[in-house]
């Protein structure tokens, strides 16, 4: 008898761990070519949405020989006109749409100017052409917060006219309201809104390219990045710091100046007491550029509540003759000062091992019930494969998926490594490379967090029987046909015009 209940209780204990056990859950991201062949070919470019079409300008283009590749990067390149031919850049402003993909609508850069000096008679002729480098840069710092567009920097000439006086990094600022710069691409000067359209600034202190520009409740954060050019101190300058600033009505007297604003800056959020002096270049963390920059999410200890940050994962380059990449990851929480009474941790064991270091496609997504934020970045450059005679390892098309616990203290991310080719449909890593400099696109399957619009809630897309769904579209960015193309051209690269669906897919492991 004793036997019997002994056998009973272990079967009861066996079946008990059994249905206890929660299935692990695993997250892909799937990447499918659209037959698309209507879009501009562009990387490096300004971007905004209105419904389901795209507002596209600036950027590098392959306007001759494929010239809209990657910079030249030989030891006869200059970084200015050989380096970033003039002919690359883009002069039209396009909107198009990748669910019909009809041949976008365009006008070049000239007519736009023209169109508003005639028909929107608020604006100034002088201030408009003052600030038309907003419309033609190339690696700007752009971010839409509803309706509007913010444009920050970018590099250039300083006149495209003697492109051999010498680069540039601009220091202008836009506003752009989106349906309205559509509509007038699109010749329906009715449906714009005159006093929204524009509006321009300058601002000395906010100098990028190669940076992020994110915005947390209304401020705005410009995040690392690089002053590059001829007005650089030493011909160039990293921002070695996250910039916080809010924007607001410019006021002479008492009256509102229409179409500019002013700034109001805060404290710069670094390891360094003075970003802008020379020698921070040298012992900065954040003296970084290129990289890839993330919404993320941490909890906030005081507050006790889930709140936005800023994730900066590699990106390039370290200080050095060698110009390693960096590997290393930084988390900017710019309204808690954690256990370190700083507004960010340096998880500096976080280690991304040459993958995916430069600023590619990226989507993320957090799982409340694990309370773990997934960040996927695919493709660009980073293979894992580095040599000192080229410093960065070459062009891709694996992934990354990085795991951030909100929970964790210090905050710290794991991440794994997709061998396979995503954009290739194959389990190699072949060419042609993509991802490089190209923008993933939210589509209406992308059901975000009431935290953060840029960040998939997982519980609410994932409800009921759903395993898959659309999450949006990859554009742009430059195709490389080799691993370490080394400039542009036929055989080495150009600005990409393909657009891929993006899926993400819930799996039980168990």
């Amino acid at each position: 008898m004793k036997t019997y209940v002994l056998k009973l209780a272990l079967l009861f204990f066996g079946l008990s761990l059994i249905f206890s056990c929660e299935p692990e859950i695993s997250y892909q991201l799937h990447v499918e070519e659209l037959t698309n062949k209507n879009a501009p070919a562009l990387q490096s470019f300004a971007h905004g949405t209105s419904g389901s079409e795209w507002l596209l300008f600036a950027g590098r283009t392959n306007e001759k020989d494929d010239d809209g590749g990657l910079h030249d990067m030989s030891e006869k390149s200059n970084y200015a006109n050989t380096s970033f031919p003039p002919t690359s850049y883009n002069e039209n402003i396009y909107v198009y749409d990748p669910i019909i993909d009809a041949v976008p609508t365009s006008i070049n850069i000239s007519e736009m100017l023209e169109i508003v000096s005639r028909k929107f008679k608020s604006y100034n002729s002088d201030t408009i052409n003052k600030y038309k480098t907003v419309f033609k840069n190339t690696n700007p710092l752009v971010r839409q917060v509803d309706e509007y567009l913010y444009v920050i920097g970018g590099y250039g000439a300083i006149d495209f006219t003697k492109p051999k006086n010498g680069y540039i990094t601009y220091d202008h600022v836009a506003k752009i309201h989106v349906p309205s710069m559509i509509q007038l691409v699109k010749g329906n000067y009715a449906g714009v809104k005159e006093s929204k359209l524009f509006a321009f600034a300058q601002n000395k202190n906010l100098v990028s390219t190669g940076g992020e520009l994110h915005n947390i409740n209304g401020t705005f954060y410009l995040i690392t990045g690089h002053n590059f050019g001829k007005t650089a101190a030493n011909g160039q300058k990293y921002v070695d710091a996250v910039y916080p600033f809010s924007i607001k009505p410019k006021v002479v007297g008492r009256d509102t100046i229409k179409h500019t604003f002013s700034f109001s800056n805060s404290t710069p959020i670094s390891d360094v007491s003075d970003p802008n002096g020379a020698s921070s270049d040298n012992t900065s963390i954040f003296r970084r550029r290129d990289g890839p920059i993330t919404p993320s999410l941490y909890y906030n200890t005081l507050e006790k509540s889930i709140e936005e940050s800023i994730a900066i994962y590699a990106g390039v380059f370290k200080p050095g003759e060698d110009l390693e990449a960096w590997n290393d990851a930084i988390y900017v929480h710019p309204n808690w000062a954690g256990e370190n009474n700083k507004l960010y941790t340096y998880d500096k064991n976080y280690n991304q091992k040459n993958y995916n270091v430069y600023a590619s496609p990226f989507v993320v997504a957090y799982d409340s019930s694990e309370k773990i934020v997934h960040t996927f970045l695919l493709g660009g450059i980073g293979d894992g494969n580095t040599s000192k005679e080229v410093r960065l390892s070459g062009f891709t098309n694996t992934g990354t998926h990085i795991k951030l616990n909100v929970d964790s203290s210090p905050l710290q991310s794991t991440r794994t490594v997709f061998s396979n080719n995503l954009f290739g449909n194959s389990e190699v890593n072949s060419p042609p490379f993509y991802g490089a400099e190209a923008i993933f696109f939210a589509s209406k399957g992308f059901k975000s967090t009431k935290v953060s619009k840029e960040i998939i809630d997982i519980s609410s897309t994932f409800n009921g029987e759903v395993k898959s769904i659309e999450v949006g579209y990859i554009f742009g960015g430059i195709e490389a046909f080799k691993s370490h193309p080394g400039t542009y051209g036929k055989t080495n690269s150009r600005a990409s015009n393909k657009v891929w669906k993006v899926t993400l897919t819930k799996q039980s492991m168990n």
